[in-house]
C-alpha cells in the first residue's frame, strides 16, 4: 500500500538537538499563568493573519475580527484612498464596540462611509479620524483631533491580510514570514474564486491543536473512519511517514505523501473519490479541439 517509504534520515527529532528526544512536558498548556503570558508575548506582538483583500471589495468595505486570544476586536476596512487599514473596535468615548449588528460577540462584515457608535452617536471616518461629537460644545478641552480610532499596524502579503498588534513591531511582515512562506510569491491565490470555510471552538491550549496538525501519527487510525474499509486497513497497515519536517523562525512545516486516489482500486473510494475520479478519467479521454 505504502507508496513511499520512511525517510533514510529516520528520525527527524535528531535534525534539532536543542528539541531533545525525551518526554514533551505539557505544563505551558494548562498553567493559565503562562497562557497570560503568552496572549502578550506572541498574540500581542506577532503578525496575524486576519482575512483576505477579496473580503475588501471596494471603498468602504470592511469586516471585524474578533481576536480572543489577544483580548481586542478590530476594524479592518478599505479606505477611501483605497488604503487597507485596521483600528481597535472601540469608540474613543465610553468605549463601548463601535461596529456591531445583532451581537456584540459576533463577526460582521458590509459597507459603510461612517462608522457611528450605537450609544451616543459619534462618528468616525473611514481612516479613522473622527468627525462628529454629540453636543461637541458641551465637552471641556475638546479636540476631535486627538481622538480618532486608535490604528493597528496592517500589511498585505499575495493578497493575505496581517496585523500586529505591537506599539512598534520588532519585524517587517516580509521579515516574520521569511522565505519558508516568501518563497510562494506570485502563486496565483487571488484566482482561487471559491473558498470555503467552517469554524469550530475547541476546547484546548492552542499549541495542543497546532501539534495534532503536525504529528500526523493519528491519521492511520483517526481518518481511517473517513475511509472505506479496505482503504482504511490498508492505512492502518502502512502506517504513516512524513518525508519532510522542517523548521524555520516561528514557523514550521511538515510534508505528507498523497495518493493519486483515481489509480485505486473501487473498493478503495469514498463517493467523493469516485466522482473526482470519473471526471478525471472523462478530461483525459476528451479529445483536443
Amino acid at each position: 500500500m505504502a507508496h513511499f517509504t520512511k525517510p533514510e534520515a529516520g528520525s527527524w527529532t535528531e535534525h534539532y538537538p536543542d528539541l531533545g528526544t525525551g518526554p514533551v512536558s505539557y505544563e505551558d498548556s494548562i498553567n493559565p499563568e503562562h497562557y497570560e503570558l503568552e496572549r502578550k508575548a506572541i498574540f500581542g506582538r506577532t503578525w496575524l493573519n486576519v482575512g483576505r483583500v477579496e473580503q475588501l471589495s471596494r471603498n468602504g468595505s470592511y469586516f471585524t475580527k474578533e481576536l480572543d486570544a489577544a483580548g481586542t476586536s478590530l476594524i479592518v476596512v478599505r479606505d477611501s484612498d483605497n488604503e487597507i487599514r485596521a483600528f481597535h473596535n472601540i469608540c474613543r468615548h465610553r468605549g463601548n464596540k463601535l461596529v456591531w449588528q445583532d451581537y456584540p460577540r459576533e463577526e460582521v462584515a458590509g459597507s459603510a462611509r461612517q462608522f457611528v457608535c450605537k450609544y451616543h452617536g459619534w462618528k468616525y471616518d473611514l481612516d479613522g479620524a473622527c468627525v462628529f461629537a454629540q453636543q461637541e460644545g458641551e465637552f471641556f478641552d475638546f479636540d476631535k483631533a486627538d481622538f480618532g480610532l486608535v490604528p493597528v499596524h496592517c500589511d498585505v502579503w499575495a493578497g493575505f491580510i496581517f496585523i500586529n498588534l505591537d506599539r512598534e513591531p520588532s519585524q517587517s511582515l516580509r521579515d516574520f514570514l521569511g522565505p519558508m512562506i516568501t518563497d510562494m510569491e506570485g502563486y496565483p491565490f487571488d484566482q482561487m474564486t471559491q473558498r470555503f470555510y467552517y469554524r469550530a471552538p475547541v476546547g484546548a491550549n492552542w499549541k495542543l491543536y497546532m501539534d495534532a496538525f503536525q504529528e500526523f501519527y493519528h491519521a492511520p487510525i483517526l481518518h481511517s473512519r473517513h475511509r472505506p474499509p479496505d482503504m482504511a486497513k490498508a492505512y492502518a497497515d502502512a502506517g504513516f511517514h512524513a518525508p519532510l519536517y522542517k523548521l524555520e523562525g516561528p514557523h514550521r512545516l511538515v510534508s505528507t505523501a498523497g495518493v493519486p486516489e483515481w489509480t485505486l482500486p473501487a473498493e478503495m473510494l469514498s463517493p467523493v473519490a469516485m466522482k473526482a475520479s470519473s471526471c478525471v478519467a472523462s478530461s483525459i479521454a476528451r479529445p483536443s479541439v
